[in-house]
């Protein structure tokens, strides 16, 4: 499959027109371009990006290459390496006294290295290993001391490597080796008497595979790949479990994207070409929808009472696609005649590839290329006319490429790419003609490449580099108002 670079965003006029002014918004009607921007200076509109932690005794020198950050009650819990503990789990509060190392969990340069970061609740679960109970099962309530190991599953050094965590009713489910039952179904509480077998798919040590877990209408579904099957289950908190789907072992079911009522999903009969598929619940009523030639459909993403996704895209090995459209994007209502492409954004067989869907105020907003405007942010309300570009901020071919879109609160942060300023953190609120470069970190064309958007307290927290050492971890308050960003617009015309 074709790949592309990163993303760029520039900044609109809010009233009146400028210098390199175009169409203001494409719900005033005008057909075409969403935002032709221009860059505004954000930070008259809200605040400078501020490296947290540099004036703490604490913080890791050179920002200790920040990773997996989580959001936990009032804090952001992340992994770093501080060059002397190795990689380790920390939080901040976004104040620099507030920056710390939670736990030396495994003393010494290794590090513990956490990772599988989640919140349950105002604790955050994650793996690490200490170095004599192998990878296992942590726990953190943002304090030295309630940074602890919750249950050693499998005793010894060689861990029972706890995965797929998935949050349901308050507690974290999880797949995990104990040594005895093999890689089974667990689930926590918090507490080591509260960790437990929930499920054991194969008896005894058997070799069973588990993955894809996800929560479906107060249930657990996930995917169980044995000897002789493939199995699609359903589990209540109960422990009653229902078989909605079953394939032949060469098979790959993946995927599972729920949809109110319906649950969505992929099978890959094992030909390398996948289909997808809808369950409504009971193991009659899954059938599948349509079969994609080349890639498989990817990005699976729930808008509204339908699921949206790319496909017909060249596939990974060369293997031809949809010759007529290329990868576009589709959306599916659990129907046949509703699973259809919305648009044609390049028309003819060449791909727009579709990426990084993310829902944004009942609008689906992602990365496409058109052919024309290159790769640019889009917008879409699931409709053919109502799919359009939203910002063309790298006018000509090449585009600016929008990558790591996240949603935090009511606005849309991003990465983008532009010759004058390199890759950088911008912002996009749904309303029509706001979008607007947030930093400009690593200074001129070099790019702070800024990854891992989280919002916390009106500030939005990633890692990036100012281009003189790794990664560190940055905030920037998000208070730009459409009058701040309208007064900067008139002063600029």
């Amino acid at each position: 499959m074709m790949a592309w670079r990163g993303v760029h965003v520039l900044v609109p006029l809010l009233a009146g027109c400028g210098v390199g002014c175009g169409p203001m918004g494409w719900d005033d009607g005008l057909p075409g371009v969403g935002v032709e921007s221009q860059e505004l200076d954000a930070g008259r509109c809200g605040g400078a990006p501020h490296r947290v932690g540099d004036a703490s005794p604490n913080a890791p020198p050179g920002g200790g290459r920040p990773d997996l950050l989580v959001l936990g009650g009032e804090q952001l819990f992340y992994s770093a390496d501080d060059g002397v503990h190795g990689r380790e789990l920390w939080a901040s509060n976004g104040e620099d006294t507030g920056t710390r190392m939670l736990r030396d969990v495994r003393p010494g340069p290794a590090g513990g290295t956490p990772r599988f970061l989640k919140r349950v609740g105002r604790q955050v679960f994650f793996v690490a290993d200490d170095g004599v109970h192998g990878p296992e099962l942590w726990k953190s309530d943002g304090t030295s001391g309630g940074t602890v190991l919750v249950k050693d599953v499998r005793p010894g050094p060689a861990g029972s490597a706890p995965d797929w965590f998935t949050e349901l009713r308050g507690k974290l489910y999880f797949t995990a080796d104990d040594g005895v039952h093999g890689r089974e179904l667990w689930v926590s509480d918090g507490t080591s008497a509260g960790t437990v077998l929930a499920r054991e798919f194969a008896p005894g040590p058997a070799a069973v595979y588990l993955e894809g877990l996800a929560v479906w209408n107060n249930r657990l579904v996930l995917v169980a790949s044995g000897e002789h099957d493939v199995t699609l289950w359903a589990l209540e908190t109960s422990g009653a479990a229902q078989v909605l789907f079953r394939a032949p072992e060469t098979s790959l079911v993946f995927s599972l994207t729920p949809v109110g009522s319906r649950l969505f999903f992929l099978v890959d009969p094992g030909d390398g070409i996948a289909a997808l598929w809808v369950s409504w619940g009971l193991p009659l009523l899954s059938f599948p929808l349509r079969r994609f030639q080349g890639d498989y459909p990817a990005s699976l993403t729930r808008m509204g009472d339908a699921v949206y996704f790319m496909a017909g895209a060249e596939g990974f090995w060369g293997g031809p696609g949809d010759g007529a459209h290329g990868g576009e994007l589709w959306k599916s209502d659990g129907t046949w005649l509703g699973t259809r492409m919305v648009k044609d954004i390049r028309p003819g067989a060449e791909s727009s590839l579709p990426s990084g869907l993310v829902v944004l105020d009942g609008k689906l907003f992602f990365s496409a290329d058109d052919g024309v405007h290159g790769r640019e942010l889009w917008r879409s309300d699931g409709t053919s006319s109502g799919t359009r570009l939203w910002a063309d901020l790298e006018p000509g071919s090449v585009g600016s490429s929008p990558e790591q879109l996240t949603v935090v609160g009511d606005a849309l942060v991003f990465s983008a790419d532009t010759p004058q300023r390199g890759r950088e953190a911008w912002l996009s609120e749904a309303l029509p003609s706001t979008a607007r470069r947030l930093t400009d970190i690593a200074p001129g064309p070099a790019s702070s490449n800024p990854h891992g958007f989280v919002g916390l307290g009106g500030n939005v927290y990633f890692a990036a580099t100012d281009g003189t050492g790794d990664d560190a971890l940055w905030s920037l308050p998000l208070r730009a108002t459409p009058r701040c960003l309208e007064a900067v617009a008139a002063e600029a015309r």
